[in-house]
């Protein structure tokens, strides 16, 4: 793994930019229960488009830096959009080529996203 990508990563995990709760928006949670990571995602929305994105739960660094920067990428997107999205783009916001175990954590963001509005 690229040193600039491992960084990026363990920033993220470390000092997540949307971890906390909105008390106004919808959510949505999901479990990877192979691993013990669990997401809640919280979206509050206006004309279709996400205005804030916050996360609760914990998992492994690839989990929590992937629905960070997730989140990060969603925001001013139409939740229709984002339902759309593919695991492949959440691997190219990390960087990394990863396992089919790992791919399982860092899609786990992506999989609670596309639950919000159903």
């Amino acid at each position: 793994m690229d040193d600039l990508y491992r960084d990026l990563i363990i920033d993220h995990y470390q000092h997540p930019n949307h971890r906390g709760s909105l008390a106004d928006g919808v959510s949505a949670n999901e479990a990877n229960l192979m691993c013990g990571d669990t997401l809640k995602i919280m979206v509050k929305m206006e004309n279709g488009k996400i205005t804030d994105a916050k996360f609760e739960g914990g998992g492994c660094a690839i989990s929590i830096a992937a629905v960070d920067m997730l989140l990060d990428y969603v925001k001013g997107k139409r939740l229709s959009d984002v339902q759309k999205m593919s695991g492949t783009e959440i691997e190219k916001m990390l960087g990394v080529e990863l396992t089919p175990s790992r791919k399982k954590c860092a899609y786990l963001g992506l999989e609670v996203i596309k639950k919000i509005g159903l």
